[in-house]
């Protein structure tokens, strides 16, 4: 098997569970994490709507984004650090969290509400706001933005990087990333090959595919 899967329900944040996890994370780390997780939960309104809504009900559970909560998402977590970076030892610098648009965007998928116009503007405000300088998240989002009108080469190469992504730095632990990873098995989203590594084969197409037709960001 390509990948090992856990099966279990989400219970708690995985990834980051208390204020000690932040040590030695600067902001734009988390940033990062933060927006590629984003972008996980925007690929699954499509690919697993039932799972989506939960998460963001989750993660919306406690109304604001103020403090790190052992019992809330890791997405919470992340985006409690972001609003309120000084509070957390070893975070450095800051970033624009727009958390009033974060708030809207999950209330949107929790009401089974789709309007590609609005998760673009949000996704690319998020993108710029938060500094995101990584080419391969701005390539995800460009794809994760209009899914809705992405066709099967540009999800297969998403979804490979994605899961490679979670698996080489550790986010695996997430709890969306186990959920996410299920997903792409479970629907096929990336084939099996044993020649090459699917995440080394889709990169290229990622990252050309993307590029081609989409010049202007």
């Amino acid at each position: 098997m390509a990948f090992e899967f856990i099966r279990e329900e989400i219970t708690e944040a995985r990834y980051i569970r208390n204020a000690n996890d932040t040590v030695g994370r600067d902001a734009s780390d988390v940033a990062e994490s933060y927006f590629e997780q984003l972008l996980m939960l925007q690929q699954m309104r499509f690919e697993n709507p039932a799972f989506a809504k939960k998460y963001a009900r989750d993660t919306l559970r406690n109304m604001n984004f103020a403090s790190v909560k052992p019992g809330a998402t890791d997405l919470h977590n992340l985006a409690s650090i972001l609003n309120n970076p000084s509070k957390y030892k070893g975070v450095t610098g800051t970033v624009k969290f727009d958390e009033i648009g974060f708030k809207r965007y999950l209330r949107d998928i929790i009401n089974g509400k789709d309007s590609t116009a609005m998760d673009r503007t949000f996704l690319m405000r998020q993108q710029k706001q938060l500094g995101i300088d990584s080419s391969f998240l701005k390539a995800a989002r460009r794809v994760s933005a209009d899914y809705g009108r992405s066709n099967a080469g540009e999800r297969t190469a998403l979804s490979a990087r994605m899961v490679n992504s979670q698996r080489v730095d550790g986010k695996f632990r997430s709890d969306i990333s186990k959920q996410y990873m299920s997903t792409v098995k479970n629907k096929k989203l990336v084939p099996q090959d044993k020649k090459l590594p699917i995440w080394a084969k889709a990169a290229a197409g990622f990252a050309a595919g993307v590029a081609l037709g989409k010049m202007i960001d």
